[in-house]
């Protein structure tokens, strides 16, 4: 997306408009600053000297060259037009500029005749809602007046940005092994207890060695090998009920040995602080009393697996904690269920050296920024290479500086002492931004559960209409793998040549960072970018890697297909579906299918993989039974492990329409059951009185719902229409939003007063009014990379909030029964900290608590006013530099109810928080899903940025102060 915003920024200078305007006098008249040659088009040259060179036929523009282009603008030092050979050249400070569109390279050079050009030394910042129309053809250029010569603005127009030169990120962990001295005591527990400390200590200890490897490493993230040998030594204890004469007998004391082969994986959250996960296989050298009598079968060969926390106190040392678990695996291991579990501490020592490659001079600064290494690094060309580069009017000099690896012999310093020069770098860099503003993100959200069909924008209208709740229990909008878009660029690189159906590059960067150095950016070589017939570019590359904190790589799908204004769907599915698909399955998103011009239709092929293992399903009725009746086991057949998700999407007379259908077998005898449908027409109107409002029309068939206490309810048949209407509106420091919907529909679904389905009329009218108001607020941190926004997108505020909600619901129904409601809501929302410091510098609690008035009873479950009285509770909290934890709980608490104490809502994500991107694994056993998240935020910003792509000069340690900014 970035790429086809540059090929399209730059390129729409390259028109004979352009450079039409310079005088082609035969002799070498120069011009003062104040003549200025204007186009027809609405351009405008300014420049200290403009003339013709009588040798090279060439018309020539030189000193603070100035060139308004319509609503762009384009400067340079020297501007040239070989009108014989019909090719421009521009160089120095090259800086082009419309909108939220900027540029700058050291030279660019077009052939108008081949459609080709060079630029060098690029750096800019594009923005994917502006429109990608050429600044001199489009309307708005040749309809505007031309500019006059004082309005070209030249003092408005940013100088070059220049790399910041920066010492590397620092290398905490070089050490590759490591051995550990290990006691500890077993527990009896179950191993989810085992975490919360909630069990019997046994007479059994644990003594022993381990020695761990490092196998490979990407930033914080490292993979290990681990071999340990423990010894048992069990005293006399109670024994279980199982395999032995007398149940709970006690057992004799037992020595035995252990021995352990793993691999783990280890994060680094802090330079002295990890956190590791080591799975394996656990042999005992006899079979465990213990285990014997707890467990109804026993196995000297069991899984291992080990949740370790470590916290150095020295570059080489450092004390662990772990809690070891061995188990049969869900029965993996002979049948066996459950195991043992213990807690282990250790002493852990680590050598030896990695041999650690430092990237350097990615892409070379401009001409005019400071640059150490400008002369060390040549790229040799080849003749044809430079003959183009003849051509286009460089002189077929050897382009500098490429990327180099290397161990270059320099002095050393410890780390902690590189990262506060690093740090005091950073925090000296002239960023060249103001105003930022997170607009939204790109998410990767693969998760496992039986998903709720609901559309997007009725989660929303739940989370922000809804009773007040806390933030940490609002549901999940998406249901795809990728969702979203960032729209704001920052790209780089250090040659891009432009082809006629596209653009190539050694090597390009983007980020959607605002801020250098950046916590994100996408690192590509070898790019080659083509347009296709449709409009869409196409743009691979020979290696894609997404770069975190410039320490962890990620490599990249290596081909995708970039459209300018669509948003980034997912192709493979991993899902888990335990209700329609009997647990895992696997899906493909094909290439959407354009029906019509207004038509799209998006297909998703399944394979049910779980259901294909266990050989039969339990997700439908048996055949003749009704559609209401219990669901039985039935064998697989072919057609039973084939499924099917479709969305047809598109517009007839300015009404949108989208129909979905969800198939989860197409064996005939369950295809009817097997198969959900819904759909909606929906249109903004306008009506007398009223105003603006949205109309919708829906359909369903056999949909599925959340209701409180009773969990997934489902509407067999639906059919009917709504219109509503939404606003905002502040009083004062009072922020106030509302909707109201009146709806009618004829409805067949689950009934709250047996196990049947019902069919009924029904007709309602919803208002819900939220509002908000700040009780106290205090003061974000600094606005700065290393301040406010080293963890946060957006600056934390401390503060304190008052929520209430006000909302009714009035439903009519074909039987002549009704049900009315009114609930209020209200709670505080506690914010303390700015998530500026390492440590336990963010807290976020909100409290809710829910009372609802009731008249009447629903005749379905999908609708019933049940939890009558509800408490929310929840908190977001950092816990150690990036290293969020976000909780929250629903507790129906109506004493009168039958469902008092019920968790009605639930939801934990543990997040890797920073300022351009998060990761999080999260889960929601009330819902039955779960997953990992990552998100890319897209930010809003002006200015221009420094170039994000590390410049690190070889000698870094050796240049001097004056040289040298930290």
């Amino acid at each position: 997306m970035a790429a086809l915003r540059l090929f399209f920024a730059l390129t729409g200078t390259l028109i004979t408009g352009s450079v039409s305007v310079l005088p082609a006098a035969a002799g070498s008249a120069e011009s003062t600053p104040e003549n200025v040659a204007t186009s027809a088009a609405s351009l405008n040259v300014r420049a200290d000297r403009q003339y013709a060179d009588n040798k090279s036929k060439a018309n020539v523009a030189e000193g603070n060259v100035s060139v308004q282009l319509g609503n762009a603008e384009l400067h340079a030092d020297r501007v040239e037009f070989d009108a014989a050979y019909r090719t421009l050249y521009a160089r120095g400070a090259v800086r082009f500029r419309r909108g939220s569109q900027y540029f700058q390279a050291s030279s660019f050079r077009y052939n108008l005749v081949q459609q080709e050009g060079l630029l060098n030394d690029v750096y800019g910042v594009i923005d994917l809602e502006e429109p990608l129309t050429n600044p001199l053809t489009s309307s708005q250029a040749t309809s505007a007046p031309p500019e006059s010569p004082t309005s070209a603005g030249r003092q408005d127009m940013p100088t070059v940005a220049c790399p910041p030169l920066l010492p590397p990120v620092p290398d905490w962990h070089p050490h590759p092994w490591a051995v550990t001295a290990w006691g500890g005591q077993m527990i009896d527990a179950d191993f989810g207890p085992t975490f919360l400390f909630d069990g019997r200590m046994r007479p059994e200890g644990l003594l022993g060695v381990g020695l761990q490897k490092r196998i490979k490493r990407a930033g914080p993230l490292a993979i290990e090998l681990e071999a340990d040998l423990f010894s048992h030594i069990a005293d006399q204890q109670q024994g279980g009920a199982y395999n032995q004469s007398q149940p709970n007998a006690d057992l004799p004391s037992q020595s035995f040995g252990e021995g352990i082969l793993g691999i783990g994986a280890r994060l680094w959250v802090q330079p002295w602080l990890s956190f590791s996960v080591v799975e394996g296989i656990s042999f005992y050298t006899d079979v465990s009393l213990y285990e014997k009598t707890f467990r109804e079968k026993s196995s000297q060969l069991l899984n291992y697996l080990g949740f370790e926390v470590e916290a150095a106190v020295s570059p080489d040392l450092s004390l662990v904690g772990r809690i070891h678990h061995r188990s049969g695996a869900f029965g993996l291991f002979d049948g066996v269920s459950g195991g043992s579990n213990g807690y282990l501490l250790g002493l852990r020592y680590r050598w030896g050296q990695d041999t650690h490659q430092v990237e350097r001079t990615l892409m070379p600064p401009l001409p005019e920024c400071e640059a150490p290494d400008r002369n060390k690094h040549v790229k040799p060309s080849s003749l044809s290479e430079r003959l183009e580069s003849i051509a286009l009017g460089d002189g077929g000099e050897p382009q500098g500086n490429v990327s180099s690896y290397g161990k270059p012999k320099e002095e050393t310093i410890p780390p902690g002492q590189q990262q506060a020069m690093r740090a005091n770098a950073i925090s000296n860099i002239d960023q060249r931004i103001s105003q930022i503003a997170l607009k939204g993100s790109f998410i990767i959200e693969p998760r496992v559960g039986s998903l709720t069909q609901r559309s997007n924008s009725s989660i929303r209208n739940e989370n922000r209409f809804g009773a007040i709740r806390p933030t940490q229990l609002k549901n999940l909008e998406k249901t795809q793998l990728l969702s979203g878009r960032v729209s704001r660029w920052r790209v780089q690189a250090s040659e891009v040549l432009i082809k006629n159906n596209g653009w190539e590059a050694d090597r390009m960067g983007f980020s959607n960072d605002p801020f250098t150095p950046t916590h994100t950016r996408i690192d590509a070589e070898d790019v080659v970018a083509r347009e296709q017939a449709d409009g869409d570019m196409i743009i691979s590359a020979r290696r894609n890697r997404l770069i975190l904190e410039e320490r962890l790589p990620i490599p990249l799908t290596r081909r995708q297909l970039i459209k300018g204004e669509e948003d980034v769907e997912n192709r493979w599915i991993l899902g888990f579906d335990d209700r329609d698909r009997d647990g895992f399955f696997i899906g493909r998103n094909l290439k959407p299918i354009e029906l019509t011009r207004d038509f799209t239709l998006r297909l998703e092929p399944q394979l049910m993989v779980q259901r294909a293992n266990n050989g039969e399903t339990s997700s439908y009725p048996a055949e003749g039974e009704s559609a209401d009746s219990e669901d039985v086991d039935q064998p697989t057949t072919a057609a039973d492990l084939l499924g099917l998700k479709a969305e047809l999407k598109g517009q007839i007379w300015d009404w949108d329409i989208t129909l979905n259908a969800d198939i989860s077998s197409f064996k005939p005898q369950n295809f009817a059951n097997g198969s959900r449908y819904w759909g909606s027409i929906e249109n903004d109107i306008e009506l007398p009185w009223l105003g603006d409002v949205t109309a919708r029309l829906f359909g369903a068939y056999r949909y599925r719902s959340w209701n409180g206490s009773l969990g997934e309810t489902n509407v067999y048949s639906a059919l009917g229409g709504f219109i509503e209407q939404r606003k905002s509106f502040d009083l004062g420091e009072l922020s106030n939003s509302y909707i109201w919907r009146i709806g009618v529909g004829n409805y067949q679904a689950d009934s709250h007063t047996n196990t049947n389905l019902t069919e009924k009329f029904r007709a309602n009218f919803y208002g819900s009014i939220n509002s908000s108001y700040p009780i106290w607020r205090g003061e974000s941190a600094a606005l700065t990379p290393e301040d406010a926004y080293r963890y946060s997108p957006v600056a934390i505020v401390p503060g304190l909030r008052f929520n209430t909600n006000i909302n009714t619901l009035l439903s009519s129904y074909g039987d002549g029964t009704s049900q009315s409601t009114l609930s209020l809501s209200m709670g505080p929302t506690l914010t303390l900290g700015t998530f500026s410091k390492a440590f336990l510098d963010y807290t976020k609690l909100t409290i809710s608590g829910n009372a609802t008035l009731k008249n009447g009873s629903s005749p379905f479950d999908f609708d019933q006013a049940i939890d009558l009285g509800t408490l929310g509770i929840g908190i977001t909290q950092q816990i150690a530099g990036p290293l969020v934890l976000d909780a929250g709980i629903g507790v129906n608490v109506d004493p009168a109810s039958e469902y008092y104490g019920n968790v009605i809502n639930s939801n934990i994500e543990l997040r890797w928080q920073r300022r351009s991107y998060d990761v999080g694994f999260y889960v929601n056993p009330y819902e039955g899903i779960g997953g990992f998240r990552f998100r890319l935020h897209d930010f809003d910003f002006k200015g221009t940025g420094v170039p994000f792509v590390p410049y690190i000069p070889t000698n870094w340690m050796k240049t001097t102060n004056v040289d040298r900014p930290f």
